[in-house]
């Protein structure tokens, strides 16, 4: 059996949290709940020194990243 190294894990989040700068928004329709992706977004900004916020926008949610 051959063993790989340096290979990286890839990223399961659907969401780009890690491409986000700051002042950067992502908008979600409503056939994810609202807490459940600001839940990620938080847990992300948690393990990474990053935070979000979010509103309720019409029909969704728009996530901010703010720092």
């Amino acid at each position: 059996m051959k063993i790989d190294k340096n290979i990286p894990i890839p990223n399961r989040s659907k969401y780009p949290f890690a491409e986000m700068e700051v002042g950067d928004s992502i908008f979600i329709d409503k056939t994810t709940t609202q807490s459940s992706v600001c839940q990620m977004a938080y847990t992300y900004g948690k393990k990474n020194n990053k935070k979000f916020t979010s509103r309720t926008e019409g029909n969704g949610v728009r996530i901010w990243r703010i720092k």
